[in-house]
């Protein structure tokens, strides 16, 4: 039917989509001769051109049926890129992701290693180059094992809070034959932990460790296990945390360690908080937290027993997640925490050494191993209560050698253990105790406390009402540690020691550590200070009861207002500074406007502070509780602090209307110093 050539061509191109591979099939020649087809020499065809004229020199033009086509030619994708580019995406989409095909071949091209990929695609993923990292895994995952790299994926997706993409990149990373490994369960188990959405990583990492125990290719581990624990305990589900617990083994890769109970023990804490802090009715709240605190006790026995066995190892975080269960309870509970830390951790018991008989004591300070029976039988002798010991806490066995080196079994304490033991002598009221351990964790064990143990140890000596133990721990605290609100606790223990002669003398001890650690005084700290000097009269009272003489009452009278003096005194100077740094912010301002209103609250602190000072200098005044000379440099500067309580108030006034805020140092009252801030003129006003 064809005849001739072209025809025959273009007949199998309309045929078939791919032109060239017809093209090249018949390219191979039939006839040798140039002429024309059944001999006819002159004939041209249709696809036949104008040749040009040859020389004797140069080769003959060859036949036209033989040369390639004159079209543009198509670019052929490679299969590879084919594969992973969407060809239905918009042009611009398709271009941007042939040039990144581009540059994954270019970088497999010298990435043959897969610690060399992996390295690759962790710094890529530093950057934020997801694409090209995802690109460049999935064309190396067709020849090479590149496990690591699909961790560093599915790490990378999240870190970002992309709980599904990172699934599945999970399950694409099996598709394409890269089998997980145990790192890559870790990383997912770990990563649904810090999900932002706790239920579906609840579900997700239970469907995923239920696979890796009935037939996954890696058996789950303690690692596992405890990831796993981890995101049930962050997301509440104390039900599934102890259905995964279930699934440890007595021995073996899956065997419980220290951490396992110390997250068990966390969840459990937390559920008896949650439940105080929740808006269920009181009965319903202590039910939780005694239930809390029972399977508490019941995991703390199981951890005794193993611990006794060798099996496990007690360290410092897990004896103070079982004692912060503890101190969520009644005061019962609370005291268990001190018989927890002594039998673990070898500290002595300071709040019953004198009441123990001297047997008893020496033998209570030596770890022993006890059961449960005769560690309850042994707490119902030396107590009034016919009650078993809430918790059979257990010392490990003593494998000291005759040098007598120290238990390594034992946990050492730390910061952690000190706050602890602080917190349950607040909440049994025991604040005597105190010091005790706060020296012998210090001195014996070497604690460094930190700002934590100062401000627990600083509250328990409110709690005491000992004004003179606030006054040390404020002296002896770092100057990196203080704060406004640690020296107002200072001053309220002077305050609620009213009846202590020497609460005022400790009160001063605290207004100098505050002047000489903080850089402006606190004005709400220095109020506090003037209430504990005009509140701690009881002893004056006293002495005006006793005696019927009125020239001793009038003393005890001048006795009080000489306090009232003193502390007004020590004010005065710190006082000025204060005011004086509301003239100039460390702030960047752009008008004395907006430099007035941020310090509007610390103005407002400082201008009450100084009404109560001129309240007791009118008291002071009034009932002449201080020699005339005293009194007469008083009545000078409680007008000082009148006017300027008073022109605060008017500029207060002047500052709240509208004023244009592009004239810089314009308002009334401010002066701009040369190469400064503007200043303001109510700061001046201290002459004496």
């Amino acid at each position: 039917m064809f005849v001739c050539r072209a025809c025959l061509r273009r007949g199998a191109a309309a045929l078939t989509e791919n032109a060239n591979v017809v093209e090249r099939r018949l390219a191979s020649p039939l006839r040798t001769t140039s002429a024309g087809h059944h001999g006819l020499a002159g004939r041209a065809f249709a696809t036949a051109t104008r040749t040009r004229t040859t020389t004797a020199t140069t080769k003959p033009a060859p036949p036209t049926w033989q040369r390639a086509p004159q079209r543009a030619p198509r670019p052929v994708m490679p299969s590879a890129a084919a594969a992973e580019i969407d060809h239905n995406a918009p042009p611009e989409n398709q271009a941007r992701l042939r040039k990144l095909e581009w540059v994954v071949d270019k970088h497999l091209q010298y990435l043959k290693d897969p610690l060399l990929i992996g390295e690759h695609v962790k710094r890529a993923l530093e950057k934020g180059n997801l694409d090209e990292t995802l690109m460049l895994v999935r064309k190396a995952s067709r020849n090479t094992n590149v496990v690591v790299s699909w961790n560093h994926l599915i790490d990378y997706q999240l870190h970002h809070q992309r709980l599904h993409a990172a699934v599945k990149l999970y399950n694409e990373m099996k598709k394409r034959a890269q089998v997980p490994d145990a790192r890559t369960y870790t990383i997912i188990f770990r990563g649904c932990a810090e999900s932002e959405h706790p239920r579906l990583a609840v579900s997700e990492s239970l469907r995923i460790y239920n696979h890796m125990i009935s037939n996954g290719p890696i058996k789950p581990n303690t690692i596992h296990l405890n990831a796993v624990l981890d995101v049930c305990a962050r997301a509440g589900d104390v039900e599934s945390l102890f259905t995964v617990a279930k699934t440890a083994t007595e021995r073996g890769i899956r065997s419980p360690d220290n951490q396992t109970y110390t997250i068990i023990l966390n969840a459990l804490r937390h559920q008896s908080t949650s439940s105080q802090e929740s808006s269920l009715e009181e009965e319903v709240a202590k039910k939780n937290t005694a239930d809390a605190i029972r399977r508490a006790r019941a995991i703390w026995e199981e951890v005794v027993t193993r611990w006794q066995n060798g099996q496990v190892t007690v360290d410092e975080e897990l004896v103070c997640a079982m004692g912060r269960v503890l101190t969520n309870g009644d005061r019962e509970d609370s005291e268990s925490v001190l018989a927890l830390v002594e039998q673990t951790m070898n500290i002595p018991r300071f709040d019953k050494k004198a009441s123990l008989p001297a047997p008893l004591a020496a033998a209570a300070t030596q770890p022993q191993i006890t059961s449960s029976s005769s560690s309850s039988s042994s707490s119902t002798t030396t107590t009034t209560q016919p009650q078993p010991a809430p918790v059979p806490f257990k010392t490990p066995p003593t494998r000291t050698p005759a040098k007598q080196e120290p238990n390594v079994l034992q946990p050492k304490p730390g910061r952690n253990t000190l706050s602890l033991i602080l917190l349950a002598l607040e909440k049994t009221k025991r604040s005597a105790c105190g010091h005790h351990y706060w020296d012998h964790l210090t001195k014996t064990h070497g604690v460094a406390p930190d700002k934590d143990n100062y401000l627990r140890y600083l509250r328990l000596a409110h709690a005491g009402r000992a004004s003179q133990r606030a006054a040390d721990i404020v002296t002896a605290m770092p100057v990196a540690f203080v704060s406004n609100m640690t020296f107002r606790v200072a001053f309220s223990t002077c305050i609620a020691d009213e009846l202590n002669a020497h609460a005022f003398a400790n009160a001063c001890r605290v207004f100098d550590a505050m002047t000489t650690k903080l850089r402006y005084p606190d004005p709400l700290a220095m109020r506090l200070f003037l209430q504990s000097a005009r509140g701690n009269f009881r002893h004056f009272q006293q002495q005006q009861h006793e005696s019927d003489d009125a020239q001793k009452q009038h003393a005890s009278t001048l006795a009080l207002g000489a306090q009232i003096v003193a502390a007004l005194d020590r004010m005065w100077s710190p006082f000025r500074i204060l005011m004086g740094s509301f003239s100039y912010t460390d702030e960047k301002t752009v008008s004395p406007q907006q430099m007035w209103k941020l310090a509007t609250q610390e103005r407002q602190e400082a201008l009450a502070t100084a009404k109560r000072m001129i309240a007791a200098m009118d008291t002071v005044v009034v009932n002449n509780m201080a020699e005339p000379e005293v009194l007469k440099i008083f009545k000078t500067r409680r007008t000082i602090l009148q006017k300027m309580v008073e022109r605060y108030a008017v500029k207060d006034e002047d500052m709240v209307k509208d004023m244009p805020t592009k004239v810089f140092g314009k308002a009334a009252g401010y002066a701009r110093p040369p190469g400064g801030r503007p200043r303001a003129a109510p700061g001046r006003e201290f002459a004496v």
